[in-house]
């Protein structure tokens, strides 16, 4: 309890401490991602107001969501991603995986600016189906997902969102959990059409000591330029440090 309350602290002065530094350059893009775990924190306190105040203080155009139940019985009916999205005042796009305890579970989408299109796809994993979701916007598409927790799924997963991508006719940019790390089979296949905009090198998972990075934001273009990569300082709301980047069109 003493080390959760040191986190705690640590994570309100970092976040005090580095408000200046959350500044966006004028005519880039903020891309956020974050694995919310139904905003459900180490501390085991589900806590909405949480999550989306680490979302609300980014000042994202866009995140990826991953980890939300809708209307289950285990989050008594709650739509996770529509608390987020009332919270911060965003768009709202859900994409469900599986029927999970009379509702769904899966991933989602949240925006400043309502999408044009969207696509769901299915993805494989062994254990549990998984999905991808395609938002169109007026200058480029934002795919999020979440991946397979076997290498072998992950693999024809990122095969499947590379012949996607090979049909959109704008710059893409895709985010979410690859749960894979950087030498991961799946990543050598988005590396032959993708370029990873974040920073590999720095952890992603878990939350509160992260020992290796299984997140990741990454385009398929050239002429989108990350700036400012950034994991976030919070360890406690979810199990997964969210993180953005700037970029350039």
């Amino acid at each position: 309890m003493k080390r959760l309350f040191t986190l705690i602290v640590l994570a309100t002065l970092a976040f005090t401490a580095c408000g200046d530094n959350n500044k966006q350059e004028e005519g880039t893009l903020r891309v956020m991602c974050y694995n919310v775990r139904n905003c459900k924190g180490l501390d085991n306190q589900v806590n909405y107001d949480r999550c989306a105040n680490v979302i609300k203080r980014t000042q994202p155009d866009v995140v990826a969501v991953q980890e939300l139940d809708s209307m289950t019985t285990r989050y008594e009916g709650y739509y996770v991603l529509g608390e987020l999205a009332n919270r911060t005042e965003m768009h709202d796009y859900y994409a469900p995986s599986i029927k999970y305890k009379g509702g769904k579970y899966g991933i989602g989408i949240l925006s400043k600016q309502p999408a044009l299109s969207l696509q769901q796809y299915p993805l494989p994993c062994r254990k549990e189906p998984r999905t991808m979701l395609v938002a169109e916007f007026e200058k480029f598409y934002f795919i999020c997902t979440h991946l397979s927790l076997v290498e072998e799924d992950r693999v024809t997963s990122a095969s499947i969102i590379r012949d996607v991508v090979a049909k959109l006719d704008k710059p893409v940019i895709i985010a979410g959990d690859f749960n894979a790390t950087p030498d991961d089979g799946a990543m050598k296949v988005f590396s032959e059409f993708c370029t990873i905009l974040t920073d590999p090198t720095k952890p992603t998972f878990p939350a509160d000591e992260p020992n290796r990075c299984i997140d990741y934001i990454i385009t398929n273009s050239a002429d989108v330029k990350g700036e400012n990569p950034t994991i976030l300082f919070e360890p406690v709301a979810s199990d997964h440090r969210p993180f953005y980047v700037d970029v350039t069109l």
